[in-house]
């Protein structure tokens, strides 16, 4: 099973037509605890600039962009980036015990029962949305790599400014 799922990690980028009806609809809303057992909500990040990092521990590429994610949140921070990391592995324990291996500056939660990637509507690990401050989703991204943090940065970069 594992395998199967292995496979539906996306190794380069990759337009998601199926998503396109998110971009400038409403970021669904959800409430999912930490790894610490915090309650971490979208709702609470309204003014926020928000970027939600879909991943999982089994999927490689989406351990190995983990680090240019904190990178992101450390440099923009301060200047109103929130960055969600939602792993969607049913075990919250795994997740746990994987992050104290790899720490991450910006809140982590577990998306075990999937509900929340149900209402993001993606297909293949890794995903991220960008969020702006008023909650409307701005874009939507899959895959990963070099030329995808690229992206990110400039995306993140241009949102900031807006306001």
């Amino acid at each position: 099973m594992k395998s199967a799922i292995f496979m539906t990690c996306l190794l380069i980028f990759a337009p998601d037509a199926a998503n396109a009806a998110l971009d400038g609809e409403r970021a669904p809303a959800f409430q999912l605890a930490d790894t610490n057992g915090a309650i971490v909500t979208l709702d609470s990040l309204l003014g926020k600039v928000v970027l939600l990092n879909f991943w999982a521990t089994w999927c490689l590429p989406c351990r190995e962009e983990l680090p240019e994610f904190d990178r992101l949140y450390q440099k923009y921070r301060d200047s109103g980036l929130v960055v969600i990391g939602i792993s969607v592995d049913t075990s919250g324990e795994r997740v746990a015990t994987f992050m104290k291996k790899r720490p991450v500056g910006f809140p982590v939660v577990t998306d075990t029962q999937g509900a929340v990637a149900e209402a993001y509507r993606f297909s293949g690990l890794p995903a991220a949305f960008l969020i702006g401050r008023d909650g409307v989703i701005v874009r939507r991204y899959r895959g990963s790599g070099k030329e995808m943090i690229s992206l990110y940065e400039k995306d993140i970069e241009d949102l900031l400014k807006r306001d």
